[in-house]
């Protein structure tokens, strides 16, 4: 594993300046390469988080063992392709508070890897995602070319949108923004020229990611 110490502004530094700070970050990369395996958050000289990117092959067990030797607050990600989609599934364990972990699961375009549009919480007893919990943006861009989410979605138990909040008309505004339910989404679709039938559902994936 090659190391790489930085600063809370993600700032490379000395492993001998960053000793010298309150707080820091430690960066943990796969041999000479630039894959990302762990990253350390250390304050005081103690471990109070990690962030660990789980690769396809490797144990989990094992990789949740060495952790836990480590800290008792950590997150495991697993990301995985499809069809222009990267879904990543965390598990995030809080050991002072419970063994299982808060499992989730976060769908992002694969050309825009920063904004999730989609996220999901999972019940850990069936496995199935909680549809009341999950979450959707659609993004634009502001008057700066700044990207926002511009369309905010929840949903219902059953799956169905409970409420679209459209923010474009005046995104500072939260006094101005628009708010539309199931039954009135078709109104919402007919401002937009981009089919938006994926935020109507808490469906994780866009139905041509299943048909390819």
């Amino acid at each position: 594993m090659r190391k790489v110490y930085k600063n809370i502004f993600g700032e490379v530094i000395s492993k001998s300046n960053a000793v010298k700070l309150n707080e820091y970050h430690l960066y943990y990369y796969d041999g000479d390469s630039d894959v990302l395996k762990e990253i350390e958050f250390i304050n005081d000289d103690s471990i109070y988080n990690i962030n660990y990117f789980l690769s396809d092959g490797e144990n989990e067990d094992e990789v949740l063992n060495y952790l836990k030797e480590k800290s008792d607050f950590f997150d495991i990600e697993k990301r995985e392709s499809a069809d222009g989609f990267i879904i990543s599934t965390n598990k995030l364990y809080s050991l002072s508070v419970d063994d299982k972990p808060l499992i989730s699961k976060t769908v992002f375009k694969t050309d825009d890897p920063e904004n999730f549009i989609c996220s999901q919480v999972i019940d850990n007893e069936t496995q199935e995602p909680q549809l009341e919990r999950t979450i959707k943006c659609w993004y634009t861009t502001d008057e700066n070319g700044e990207k926002y989410a511009a369309i905010e979605c929840s949903y219902q138990e059953d799956g169905n949108l409970e409420l679209a909040i459209d923010k474009t008309s005046d995104p500072d505004n939260e006094q101005n923004w628009a708010h539309y339910e199931f039954e009135t989404f078709q109104k919402l679709q007919e401002q937009r020229s981009t089919d938006l039938s994926y935020y109507k559902t808490a469906a994780l994936l866009p139905k041509e990611a299943y048909q390819n």
